[in-house]
């Protein structure tokens, strides 16, 4: 008996679902028959929603068709993109009627939008979980912490939030006090400003923050939240006296503790740690430590860090199960650094991979979620497995030391996890990237050096190299790039939505045009707009179309380079531009009838347009 697709149960329909983008469901099966129309529009369900890389017509289509009518079932929502964040809160007022929205997260919100935005988070009955990171800096973080503080049921909150300005403004006197359990402060802020946030937060039982040292005088802690039992902290400019200071405010509670730091030397006393961990933390069962630093000058050899770091060796250690090992290596400027953390598992967000002097090996699984690149040597014979990496950083080193060292990377990832790939080693070469991109299939985020663009062999024909597809949505251009680079970037990225470049004035506005003008279908060679005057320039010798389908119309090999298509791109940044530029570039859009609708934003001498 042969089963259809829409003969399945109404349940098991939207268990499958449940793997779907809830966008594409709408689009895809609302109007395949009546019965799918009233299972999708009429459903109980709750609705995850994630808007991030799309064109401004497809987010309009999306807020007016799929968010407005369906306010009530929103569980979740997560916004990406500045100018994406202002036309929303322009298109949906946040009030009581999201009744059941649970969590909210923004991604590059204006700093100046962020009071007016979370003042109308207040009215959301059941908002558990916030998470915020702002596109440019602010003056003061206090007033945002009180209106934090002040949502009356959020339990779950991260921020990333730079100042300008490192010294703290007191909270604003509040009379409730917040129903805060986990706060993540992924930016630094001071010991009185971490303090301050405490007395208003007694429920908080997971902290994790960057704490620097301030000017001010400490103040002592006038009320400790009783559930604290678990803390990340990233230490910066911090002494031991000083985290001691903090820890035993609340130390007996503590089950968790996680330490980075660097400098202060009192740090790698095993002998303090053993005692301030025997007598004020006698429920802790995790312990994770990292200690860097750089060895300079004749008084202190890597033999006396050597001595230092045996101590953490002992039975006390030991017996807790708790294991730590090092790595002396030189860094690509030549200075001698140390750094000291804990295994087993590993628990650092980052792993870095250096030219090592000397190493303690360690084995296992790793959980780092990004690794860096300094040195590309024995690889293959690396005996960590990193299960949870979704990010690849290539930073520096020479690549020729180690030529098969992409292919021993497969053995230490996962390759379908790997999403984000960033290299700014201009030592890397096209073949490299493609090389990487093949093994790692799953690629969307993308940086890469402006010379990367160009293969090593000069007799090799770009415009013929046969690559494998990919699925890069977001590519960053780290320095200076040319209209040429653009177009060879075009030729092998086909689902680009995003692109981040900085360019040279006299090139920006015919780089802008010629992006913008899949809208008038084709551009024949040296044909440019009559407000255009530019010299010696030439696109493609073939027609610029505007859409990958007519590429496989016309029968071409869609694994060769061939026509340059900028179809799904809807997002551009360019940095580093003067803030006049902009009423030019709006004059050339209005005047050739480049977009017919667009956001065009400039914050911080970076212009953001959205079409």
């Amino acid at each position: 008996m042969i089963t259809r697709f829409e003969d399945l149960s109404n349940e098991l329909l939207y268990e499958i679902f449940d793997y779907f983008d809830i966008c594409y469901i709408y689009e895809t099966f609302s109007y395949l028959n009546n019965r799918f129309h009233h299972l999708i529009h009429y459903s109980s369900l709750p609705l995850n929603l994630s808007f991030s890389l799309m064109s401004k017509t497809t987010f309009e289509y999306r807020c007016k068709y799929i968010v407005l009518p369906n306010i009530h079932r929103i569980l979740s929502i997560h916004l990406s993109n500045l100018l994406l964040i202002d036309y929303f809160f322009t298109s949906c007022t946040f009030d009581y009627l999201f009744t059941r929205l649970e969590s909210f997260t923004l991604s590059n919100v204006k700093s100046e939008n962020l009071i007016s935005i979370l003042t109308n988070l207040a009215f959301l009955p059941r908002l558990f979980s916030l998470n915020v990171t702002c596109i440019d800096k602010i003056r003061s973080r206090s007033f945002i912490y009180y209106l934090i503080i002040s949502l009356p049921v959020l339990k779950y909150c991260q921020l990333y939030i730079d100042i300008w300005n490192e010294d703290f403004d007191y909270l604003i006197p509040n009379n409730r006090y917040s129903s805060l359990e986990y706060l993540t402060i992924g930016t630094k802020c001071s010991l009185n400003e971490l303090c301050e946030l405490l007395i208003y937060t007694p429920q908080l039982k997971r902290l994790s923050c960057t704490l620097s040292a301030s000017n001010n005088s400490l103040n002592e802690i006038s009320q400790i939240p009783v559930c604290l039992n678990t803390i990340h902290l990233q230490l910066e400019d911090i002494s031991f006296d000083e985290f001691q200071w903090l820890i035993s405010s609340f130390s007996l509670q503590l089950q968790v503790l996680s330490v980075s730091t660097q400098g202060d030397i009192e740090f790698l006393d095993a002998h303090r740690w053993q005692q301030f961990i025997s007598c004020q933390m006698p429920v802790l069962k995790k312990f994770y430590f990292q200690y860097q630093t750089m060895i300079s000058g004749l008084l202190v050899t890597p033999e006396y860090y050597y001595d230092l770091m045996k101590e953490f060796n002992s039975s006390f250690w030991h017996e807790k199960q708790w294991f730590f090992t090092y790595q002396h290596y030189k860094s690509n400027d030549g200075d001698s650094w140390i750094t000291f953390y804990s295994t087993k598992p590993y628990r650092w967000s980052r792993y870095d991979f250096h030219e090592v002097i000397n190493q303690h090996h360690e084995t296992g699984l790793n959980l780092a979620d990004e690794v860096n690149f300094y040195n590309y040597q024995t690889l293959a014979q690396y005996p960590i497995q990193f299960t949870q990496t979704t990010r690849l950083n290539f930073s520096q080193g020479d690549i020729t030391q180690n030529p098969l060292f992409i292919s021993d990377l497969t053995h230490l990832f996962c390759p379908s996890k790997i999403t984000e790939l960033i290299i700014s080693n201009e030592k890397f070469r096209f073949e490299h990237l493609l090389l990487l991109l093949h093994e790692f299939p799953n690629i969307q985020f993308l940086t890469i050096p402006q010379n990367i663009l160009y293969l090593s062999l000069p007799q090799t024909d770009t415009n013929r190299l046969i690559i494998n597809k990919n699925k890069i949505m977001k590519v960053t251009i780290l320095n200076q790039c040319t209209l040429e680079d653009i177009q060879i970037l075009l030729r092998w990225c086909p689902n680009l939505q995003s692109l981040d470049i900085e360019v040279q004035k006299e090139n920006l506005q015919l780089i802008i045009y010629f992006l913008l003008s899949k809208n008038t279908k084709q551009i024949h060679r040296n044909r440019l707009p009559l407000s255009l005057n530019f010299k010696n320039i030439s696109f493609w010798k073939q027609e610029y179309n505007d859409c990958i389908s007519c590429r496989n119309k016309k029968n071409f090999n869609s694994s060769i380079f061939s026509i340059p298509c900028n179809h799904h791109l809807s997002l551009l940044c360019c940095r580093n531009i003067n803030y006049k530029m902009i009423e030019k570039f709006r004059i050339m859009i209005n005047k050739e009838k480049l977009l017919n609708d667009y956001a065009i934003e400039y914050l911080d001498e970076d212009m953001y347009l959205w079409w």
